[in-house]
């Protein structure tokens, strides 16, 4: 580096290391709690120092990164006739929290083969994901104490001669959660930390009848005890079924056809399913209108030639034009159908390719095709046909048909119907020249019941690359406000009052002056950074005859902890009432501890409670999923959905997607 490099070490040490390529003799440096929270890399130096240092103080072994695992193993594992040992291992961040440094521990464990090699990537994740899928509250808490038995409250001996010392005390945050008592004087003067817990967003469903409104926090329960929020279009006969065409090879029709045939089945979930899992009805009597779809021999039911020959390349492009012909026939013969591709196990060689000149994506290239059509599609793969779960597939795939058909199963409820939303993702056109190759997809939702999502698709000019991310430049932020503030206008022959963007990278100072130029005459702009803060576990605690024992359900889902005046974390994914039982919990997916958003405002007026409740309202709209909810909202999941496909859509028209054509 021109300019110098930053070394945690002692100058003969350095000057050992560097040897003749040391152009100077090194300076010492005094670091302020502020350096730390500014640079990364200051941050990097002391968790690897940091980890290095553990493992010589409590002899165990370390990546010397990130990680350090104890060499005697506590577990055997058999996966695919192979096994393996687990160990117990801890990975250490150090962060930065309220203008203090703190060191994050996370138990972990480690998987090693018999002959004391690590196991490769793909093992590793299986067998930690299933040792992380039974990691609660009370299991996490008592791996965390084994670990700070060993390395919390001692002087650890650092490479550059210097001292870590990680402290016994924690960071505790107080809750002000509506209908439950108060924590105590003494509590409260533990917790450094203060939030409160907002109240979930209701949906919006039409009553069984049609005539009125309905509002259910939860969209399944919702949907099954009234009807989906567009029924009078189904009662009035404007729109009175789900119609379905079919491209499947002729080997594999019987099988489509008995699965579309359970369809119309009942069908109950395993009795694990059954916090979250209702009672599937069949398709006509869930959605209030039937599911009509054709026979094999029958015009809508095309017969796929999937034979190909050639290398892997030619032969999925051959099979994609097929499919794209087919998609071609259907259009002219019932351009609203939503059409299902089947996909044997057989296709797989052709699914995702990769060559030293192109990359192919048979599920991408399928749905940006349909999309450029107007034409909704959904791949149906062997394997979901012969699926353990039956019910959870049925529920899941029945809402996807019912959004693809343009229908609306349900909207938010929000009485501010001046507020616009839009999120903002980026991808990488790997085949473009360097300057022209990044892609910026936007998600728009025109108001905040959830109306008007749609995708736009376009190259940013001059891109702004920082380590794996990419900005707008101030004119490519101008121009992408002008997009976005002219889509809104075309849609409601007006200006929003309000517009919330959303991103998952920080705004920088280019993109909030361009933004804030594009939208010129709106008059709230808010520009909110929304990430998964991956780094950050919080324990939920419960009170038992006046004592804090930590709880074995995760944090509640819309729990806040205000870290300063433009920034919080905000529990999308947390516990929620039980769909049996509301004074029971339910934690979707079961697994370990959920990680909270951080959410941090560049620009706004409104209130925290304000803005947790959009994000928890807008992680709901997600259709394609019968989940309570997403882990991010619907602006930044969508965005990321048409990331994925720009590749295929950027060389055509910028004119907006819907939504539904491309999950």
């Amino acid at each position: 580096m021109d300019d110098g490099a930053l070394a945690l070490s002692t100058s003969q040490e350095i000057q050992k290391a560097f040897g003749v390529t040391l152009r100077s003799n090194p300076v010492a440096v005094a670091l302020s709690e502020e350096d730390v929270a500014k640079d990364g890399r200051i941050r990097s130096l002391l968790r690897r120092a940091l980890i290095q240092s553990v493992a010589k103080h409590v002899y165990v072994e370390s990546d010397e990164n990130r990680r350090l695992w104890e060499p005697t193993h506590y577990k055997k594992e058999l996966l695919q006739g192979v096994r393996f040992l687990l160990h117990r291992a801890l990975s250490i961040s150090v962060i930065s929290l309220e203008g203090k440094t703190h060191v994050v521990l996370m138990p972990e464990v480690v998987a090693k083969t018999q002959d004391g090699q690590l196991a490769d990537p793909d093992s590793s994740k299986v067998l930690r994901n299933a040792v992380y899928g039974y990691q609660h509250n009370d299991i996490f808490d008592s791996d965390l104490k084994h670990w700070t038995q060993k390395i919390a409250g001692y002087s650890i001996q650092s490479p550059d001669g210097g001292i870590f010392q990680i402290s016994r005390t924690p960071v505790y945050a107080g809750l002000v959660q509506k209908n439950r008592h108060r924590l105590s004087n003494n509590m409260q003067r533990h917790a450094r930390q203060r939030g409160l817990v907002v109240s979930d967003a209701s949906l919006v469903f039409s009553s069984l009848n049609g005539k009125t409104e309905v509002q259910c926090a939860n969209p399944l329960k919702g949907l099954i005890e009234n009807r989906p929020w567009d029924f009078q279009l189904t009662s009035s006969g404007l729109s009175p079924s789900v119609d379905i065409a079919v491209i499947c090879p002729r080997v594999d029709n019987a099988k489509l056809r008995r699965f579309l045939q359970q369809f119309q089945e009942r069908s109950q979930p395993l009795p694990t399913e059954r916090d979250y899992l209702q009672d599937y009805p069949g398709f006509s009597s869930a959605f209030g209108l039937p599911l009509i779809y054709p026979n094999p021999n029958e015009s809508l039911w095309i017969d796929l030639d999937d034979s190909a020959s050639g290398d892997s390349l030619s032969a999925a492009k051959q099979l994609a034009q097929r499919i794209c012909r087919a998609l071609d026939v259907i259009r002219t013969l019932k351009p609203g159908a939503v059409v299902m591709i089947f996909v044997p196990t057989r296709w797989m060689p052709y699914e995702t390719i990769e060559t030293d000149d192109e990359q192919f994506n048979l599920h991408d290239f399928l749905k940006a095709y349909g999309a450029r059509q107007g034409q909704s599609t959904q791949l149906i793969r062997e394997m979901t046909t012969i699926t353990p779960q039956p019910c959870r597939v049925r529920w899941w795939l029945s809402l996807a048909l019912y959004a693809k058909s343009l229908r609306t199963p349900w909207r938010l409820d929000c009485l501010d119907d001046e507020t616009a939303f839009v999120g903002i993702g980026y991808s990488i056109d790997t085949g473009a020249s360097r300057g022209s190759h990044v892609l910026l997809g936007c998600s728009h939702i025109y108001n905040a019941r959830g109306e008007g999502l749609q995708f736009r698709l376009g190259r940013i000019e001059n891109p702004v690359i920082r380590g794996r991310n990419s900005f707008m430049s101030e004119d490519d932020a101008r121009r992408t406000g002008e997009t976005i503030r002219q889509l809104f206008f075309d849609a409601k022959m007006r200006l929003p009052k309000r517009v919330v963007v959303h991103k998952r990278t920080p705004f920088t100072r280019d993109e909030q002056h361009g933004l804030v130029h594009g939208l010129e005459g709106v008059e709230n702009i808010e520009l909110i950074e929304v990430i998964i803060e991956e780094s950050l576990r919080y324990l939920a605690s419960k009170l038992i005859n006046g004592e804090l024992q930590i709880d074995k359900f995760p944090i509640p889902r819309g729990a806040v902890i205000v870290q300063n005046p433009s920034t919080a974390l905000l529990w999308v994914h947390g516990t929620a009432p039980s769909v049996q039982n509301p004074r029971f919990k339910y934690f979707q997916g079961k697994r370990r501890i959920p990680a909270p958003l951080r959410i941090r405002r560049y620009l706004g007026q409104s209130d925290i409670v304000q803005v947790a409740t959009e994000v928890l309202g807008l992680s709901k709209m997600n259709w394609n999923t019968f989940d309570y909810y997403s882990r991010l909202p619907a602006t930044l999941d969508s965005a990321s959905a048409i990331a994925k496909v720009g590749t295929y859509l950027s060389g055509f028209s910028s004119a907006p997607y819907d939504y539904r054509l491309l999950i």
